[in-house]
């Protein structure tokens, strides 16, 4: 009786030996499906419990060189609280930029105000002189008189923007000027002329508008960019801030001192990093050691100018600051 109670005993302890054993291969095999949608932050937070923690999978992922487009049906493969992306399928190891024409590669953006853009060789194309009454703030539906640079190439149902001089921008790391920060007011319609005066309605209001305020092409918001892949790499850095700001988290507008003459274009990725302080320990024992910048997040252009770009911040790990590094995706 005693053999068989131990013999059932045995049979016991190796079937919850076996058990713990596949319920341990389980738990390190599990894996998700990437559906349409999915991000590296999104991923990290359902699974790590950290969204922060995006920029380890992306490093550790050498494949996913958009770490905000991956594909569906990649999967993840969950680890000891780690991320390890695998292709499900061949296909999915082309570079993510690869379906950027994609339709559902849209990016859904929301600027409030306008962002305003850095004027350097840009002139104005008119100026906004009067209006039909002695108000000294104009605003939405007023009747404004212009005076055009050429009105020749001014018609009845041309929009511009109307723009006010604010500080000069300054290179963060040289001191020296680069342009002059243009203010977005809102826009205006030409509605008909009276001899050389051209007429025109004041439609959406950003902020207070005057006479005196300076007219240029005027470009309409948009709501949702397609992202670019560019076309060659570029790096540069945050020159400036729309509001003025410190530190810069998610939707705050930078600009950038590269532009539609390095080959910008609306919809670029821009990925946004910082040197890496080497730490005592690491300075002690290596002394010369080439670290890799900090990444600090992502951002895409919304509007590029000859010299500089305004760029929608879209992701932040850590606060951004004026004068650190941006690159253009290009894989």
């Amino acid at each position: 009786m005693t053999r068989i109670c131990f013999r059932w005993l045995s049979l016991l302890v190796l079937l919850l030996v076996l058990s713990g054993t596949s319920l341990a291969i389980a738990a390190e095999e599990q894996t998700y499906t990437i559906k349409k949608g999915d991000t590296l932050w999104g991923l990290s937070e359902k699974f790590i419990g950290d969204p922060y923690y995006w920029p380890n999978v992306w490093a550790k992922n050498p494949d996913i060189t958009n770490p905000h487009l991956i594909f569906p049906g990649q999967k993840v493969r969950i680890l000891d609280g780690r991320l390890e992306i695998i292709p499900a399928y061949p296909e999915a190891e082309k570079p993510a930029v690869e379906i950027a024409a994609e339709p559902e590669d849209v990016v859904t953006i929301k600027v409030t105000g306008g962002d305003g853009f850095i004027l350097t060789d840009e002139q104005p194309l008119g100026i906004l002189v009067d209006s039909v009454d002695n108000r000294i703030l104009l605003s939405k539906h007023d009747i404004v008189f212009l005076e055009m640079n050429d009105i020749s190439t001014v018609a009845v149902g041309d929009t511009y923007g109307i723009y006010q001089r604010s500080d000069m921008v300054r290179n963060p790391h040289t001191n020296e000027p680069i342009g002059t920060m243009m203010l977005n007011l809102g826009f205006l319609q030409v509605t008909e002329f009276l001899g050389e005066t051209v007429i025109a309605k004041i439609g959406d209001v950003f902020s207070e508008i005057t006479r005196g305020a300076e007219l240029f092409e005027f470009t309409p918001k948009q709501k949702e960019i397609t992202l670019q892949r560019g076309t060659s790499d570029l790096k540069g850095y945050v020159i400036t801030a729309r509001e003025g700001k410190g530190a810069l988290a998610t939707s705050d507008i930078i600009f950038v001192n590269l532009g539609s003459d390095d080959g910008v274009v609306s919809g670029n990725l821009f990925y946004i990093s910082r040197p890496r302080e080497a730490s005592v320990e690491i300075i002690k024992h290596a002394k010369e050691i080439q670290l890799p910048d900090v990444v600090l997040g992502a951002a895409i252009a919304i509007e590029t100018k000859a010299k500089t770009t305004s760029a929608l911040i879209i992701k932040t790990v850590e606060s951004i600051f004026i004068g650190d590094d941006v690159s253009v995706v290009t894989h």
